[in-house]
């Protein structure tokens, strides 16, 4: 993997941009979200949303992708960005 060919004023590259992942299916002729409890503060304990801050250099779509497998083990699933 390359160097970025910029610099930041940070120690670290600093990212700001992050992803959540609704992912949703029918049961039972009932609709059901996916939702995780937060490992980490702030809202440690709470359900939300899985998801999280882009890695530098790295898409959207690849953070949804990474971020559900991270938090949820679910692989290979069908992503659309909306």
């Amino acid at each position: 993997m390359r160097a970025p060919s910029h610099t930041f004023s940070y120690r670290y590259p600093h990212p700001a941009v992050t992803t959540d992942v609704v992912v949703f299916t029918i049961r039972a002729q009932r609709l059901h979200l996916l939702l995780i409890q937060r490992a980490n503060p702030p809202f440690q304990g709470q359900w939300a949303l899985p998801g999280g801050f882009l890695d530098i250099e790295e898409d959207v779509n690849a953070c949804a992708a990474r971020e559900l497998a991270e938090e949820t083990g679910l692989t290979d699933l069908f992503l659309e960005q909306l």
